[in-house]
């Protein structure tokens, strides 16, 4: 599935001053500007309504980076891994920290099992797939969230929450993909991961607006 036209692509990497670059530099200048862009739900997945609105979670942002690529003529495929959100306090691998939710966020994570599936994408380089994952905006990491900084363009980054092996090769099908294996959850479960977006978006939207990130 498509969500730009050439012409859209390209207008905004015009836009954006990374059209006229070498090959080489537009893959980390459109990563860098993509990343960029505020984590938080905005109540869409479309790539252009994060675009304008400079803000969207997981989905929304790969979903335009995947088209940026593809503005450059990059192969690139959707893909999906699940995720636990308590992953992100209780068991925190060696290059995450724990993440500092506020107290309402910790007590949503200790009293439900908030299961989600994250988004990310791979694009071909030389030959070979590279994992990309822009959704964490580097002001987060004041608050524990991991992003990927100073990236060469050519080798795999680690992604910004904590997968499990459950992997979905999606292709050009991750916004389908991701509302079907979201509505196969128990319906508690899909309840308890709406609000608790809609929760941590609130606390990071007042955090950035008291410049306290």
């Amino acid at each position: 599935m498509e969500f730009l036209s050439q012409k859209e692509r390209i207008k905004i990497l015009k836009t954006w001053d990374i059209y006229e670059l070498s090959i080489d530099d537009q893959i980390v200048k459109v990563f860098e500007k993509v990343r960029d862009i505020r984590f938080g739900s905005i109540g869409s997945r479309n790539p252009m309504d994060i675009y304008k609105s400079n803000k969207g979670t997981c989905s929304g942002k790969h979903f335009l980076l995947r088209e940026l690529y593809k503005g450059i003529e990059l192969k690139t495929k959707d893909m999906i891994c699940m995720q636990r959100w308590k992953d992100l306090i209780w068991f925190p691998t060696g290059r995450y920290e724990i993440v500092n939710f506020s107290e309402d966020l910790k007590y949503m994570l200790k009293q439900n099992e908030i299961i989600d599936f994250h988004n990310y994408i791979k694009i071909l380089v030389n030959g070979k797939w590279i994992q990309i994952d822009v959704t964490i905006d580097k002001p987060l990491k004041k608050l524990g969230f991991f992003t990927t900084e100073n990236w060469d363009g050519k080798s795999d980054m680690p992604l910004c929450f904590c997968g499990t092996n459950k992997i979905w090769d999606c292709k050009d099908n991750g916004m389908e993909e991701k509302r079907k294996l979201v509505s196969q959850l128990p319906e508690h479960i899909r309840t308890a991961r709406h609000q608790f977006l809609q929760l941590m978006t609130k606390w990071i939207d007042t955090l950035r607006e008291n410049g306290e990130i």
